[in-house]
């Protein structure tokens, strides 16, 4: 398998790091030691800066919080046919993931493969800690990753 590349985006509000809890749970499982190359980081709200963390990269997964009117805790995939035209605009990332990723596919950054995984969030204040929902989730999402990640190696 070529590089893949897992990126967790988050901020340390509350239910926002569920990006960053579901990169945590994989870094903690020996995901990166069986695969080559993995590239696994947690970013802080990164806006275009996305965008180069894309390059050479055969398979980008992304996971953030995303506000849905779900209950917290539940899990959405959005490849790339999905996400196109989903929800754009500015979020608390600044220039939304959405868009960072509309911005790449308009100048050619994309990876053959990108799956983003949004966690439906509760509450995001400052301060606050995440909710046992989300950390669930977070953590059922990174063993489900690596699962994927080995048949994917098969």
């Amino acid at each position: 398998m070529k590089a893949v590349h897992i990126l967790g985006i988050g901020s340390p509000s509350g239910d926002d790091r569920a990006g960053w809890l579901a990169v945590d749970a994989l870094l903690a499982s020996d995901v990166r030691a069986r695969h080559e190359g993995m590239v696994i980081e947690k970013l802080d709200r990164p806006g275009a800066s996305l965008i180069p963390r894309l390059e050479n990269a055969s398979w980008v997964i992304l996971v953030d919080a995303m506000q849905g009117g779900g209950q917290p805790g539940r899990i959405r995939h959005f490849n790339q046919q999905d996400w196109h035209g989903y929800g754009h605009g500015l979020s608390s990332h600044g220039i939304g993931v959405l868009d960072a990723l509309s911005l790449a596919h308009a100048l050619g950054f994309l990876p053959p493969r990108l799956d983003l995984y949004g966690i439906e969030v509760g509450s995001v204040g400052p301060g606050e800690t995440a909710g046992y929902e989300v950390l669930a989730a977070a953590q059922w999402l990174a063993a489900w990753i690596a699962d994927s990640l080995e048949e994917a190696a098969a």
